[in-house]
């Protein structure tokens, strides 16, 4: 994959009148040479070299030794909230709210608040599924009520796949993967608070769906403008719990005189992998389509539209906004 050194803007360059960052420190420090890929028309990209790539999936060989020596899990699926900033709180709690709102699913949601250095340590050697982790990130590691925990300093982690809502912290990142971890979400620069917590609360939407963690940051990332600081290290394919359909998908809808045009579009994950069928759930439809991508565009009516939005609560962009299916009245279209 052939890429170039760019320049990363600035967190200055996006900071309004009185909007704060996850920063303790003044200035924004990159972590090492940053690069940016050429464009393609792939839903995912990934880097498999040196360096932090832009707008890409870093993955390393450790992340996917570390996933073959993990085991399935069994029993209810554990996941931790820690937020070390009480400032912080609009995200926490919705993260508390979402995470595990799928009756079916057997969900054990732990939230953690202003963590000592122990504490946190303790939860990171833990066995969980999945860390969100809320709060401020510099190059010294986490910032905990007692201190900084510094990942590189921990030799093995419990858990298995992470976000890291907080400025700068692909290192720390990195070092969880080193130390056991298979993927996670990381940020490659401070990022503004009002922006960390757009993007902190789609990514608790679409992974309580059964997104993979690529695909869920790749929707993520155009709530906010500092979406483009984020990234994933790993195995991306990682999901926390399994989707309703075979595959996660969003739908594009662009609404005519008298009829909607739907174009889904299919994202393939750790348990429906490439190579996989998806027939979509219209009246007549037999066609299955190869997942995952963009499939064909269908019209329907009104009323088929109504049928297809109960049938699962899936993220929509319907004539250029983003929404959920469960959100639209269709009588009112």
């Amino acid at each position: 994959m052939s890429a170039s050194a760019i320049q990363v803007p600035a967190v200055e360059e996006f900071i309004g009148s009185g909007d704060a960052t996850r920063s303790m420190t003044e200035t924004a420090v990159s972590p090492r040479l940053l690069v940016e890929s050429e464009t393609t028309d792939s839903l995912e990209q990934v880097w498999v070299g040196e360096d932090a790539p832009v707008g890409a999936s870093k993955a390393t060989t450790t992340a996917f030794r570390n996933r073959l020596e993990r085991t399935p899990t069994e029993g209810n699926i554990d996941i931790a909230v820690v937020c070390n900033d009480q400032q912080m709180d609009e995200e926490r709690s919705l993260a508390d709210e979402v995470y595990g709102s799928r009756e079916e699913l057997p969900f054990d949601v732990t939230v953690h608040n202003e963590l000592t250095v122990a504490e946190l340590r303790s939860v990171l050697e833990s066995e969980t599924q999945f860390l969100h982790y809320i709060g401020h990130i510099n190059e010294n590691g986490f910032e905990c009520v007692d201190g900084m925990l510094d990942a590189k300093r921990i030799d093995s982690v419990g858990v298995e796949s992470f976000f890291l809502n907080a400025c700068q912290s692909y290192e720390q990142g990195m070092s969880l993967i080193d130390a056991g971890a298979i993927s996670g979400v990381v940020t490659l620069n401070d990022v503004i608070n009002s922006g960390a917590v757009r993007v902190g609360m789609a990514m608790v939407q679409l992974l309580n769906r059964g997104f993979p963690l690529w695909a869920a940051l790749d929707i993520a990332r155009d709530r906010s403008i500092i979406g483009g600081q984020y990234i994933v290290v790993g195995d991306g394919t990682i999901n926390v719990v399994q989707t309703e359909s075979i595959v996660a998908l969003t739908y594009t809808i662009e609404s005519t005189d008298d009829a909607f045009e739907l174009r889904p579009v299919t994202y393939h994950s750790n348990n429906g992998g490439m190579g996989g069928f998806v027939t979509p759930q219209l009246s007549g439809q037999k066609t299955s389509y190869l997942a995952s991508g963009t499939l064909p565009s269908f019209t329907l009516t009104k009323e088929e539209l109504e049928v297809l939005f109960l049938l699962e609560n899936v993220p929509v962009h319907f004539d250029g906004q983003f929404t959920w299916s469960y959100s639209i009245d269709v009588d009112d279209l």
